[in-house]
């Protein structure tokens, strides 16, 4: 049975006046296969869809939108063992954002939404952090063939199967300094909306981590049906980046009010 709402604003409030609570570590895990495709799009397309108080990255011209496959493995929430044998596969469409009138304030990602299999991490997400969290039917799977490595996400939604997998090379190797795509995989903050419409703000912490050349790609995604008007923004497009990444530590601390 779900929590009423009234009682997870109040609890959310609680948690949140706590005063170390936001710089305490909540979740810690291993994102494993992480699978990102970029696109580029223009911001004043992003913008309508943004929350009060975030703004679209600007990067030549251009804001990043990518669709992220990930497992999470090793999962500590609060330091206890987490759900579902500690192996959470999540698929999410995220922008790049900043907030308001900071144009060169703390950037990071919004997530328009996120798929997961597990009513209780989804149920987790929503209550912390705000975030746009369904579950559904989800099959990641990887395969190694000779000095390669293939990752594919495959989820239901609506009766449809979508679908993104990409393939590179083996071993990976360390993304140039200040290449592109530190920025794409280290985002350091994550922003969402509470209940109330307060905006909030989240330290995500990783490190610097090899990455697969990318050889080849393939993404089948009903965009309007799974992402709704802001996917459909992507409808037709090609990526602009597809990066593989086989392993990264992942500290996640608590929210905080912006």
């Amino acid at each position: 049975m779900s929590r009423p709402v009234g009682a997870d604003r109040v609890f959310l409030r609680t948690l949140m006046s706590i005063p170390f609570f936001s710089a305490r570590c909540v979740l810690r895990a291993t994102a494993r296969n992480r699978v990102v495709v970029g696109y580029a799009v223009d911001p004043a397309r992003v913008a309508p869809f943004l929350p009060d108080g975030l703004s679209p990255v600007r990067d030549d011209g251009t804001t990043p939108i990518s669709l992220v496959g990930v497992e999470l493995t090793n999962l500590r929430v609060l330091g206890v063992g987490g759900p579902g044998g500690q192996r959470v596969p999540v698929v999410e469409l995220r922008v790049h954002v900043r907030p308001d009138g900071a144009p060169s304030g703390p950037a990071g990602t919004w997530t328009a939404q996120a798929y997961v299999p597990r009513r209780l991490v989804a149920w987790g997400a929503r209550l912390l952090y705000g975030e746009r969290v369904a579950t559904t039917s989800m099959q990641p799977i990887r395969r190694e063939p000779v000095d390669q490595v293939e990752v594919t996400y495959r989820f239901d939604w609506k009766g449809r199967e979508q679908r993104v997998r990409a393939r590179g090379e083996q071993p990976p190797v360390m993304p140039a300094p200040g290449a592109r795509a530190h920025a794409l995989l280290r985002p350091r903050w994550r922003y969402s909306t509470a209940r109330d419409g307060t905006l909030l703000r989240t330290r995500v912490e990783r490190p610097a981590v090899p990455i697969c050349r990318v050889q080849e790609h393939h993404v089948t995604v009903q965009w309007s049906a799974a992402y709704g008007d802001i996917g459909a923004l992507l409808q037709d497009q090609s990526p602009s980046h597809v990066l593989l990444a086989p392993r990264t530590p992942v500290t996640v601390h608590g929210p905080a009010r912006t």
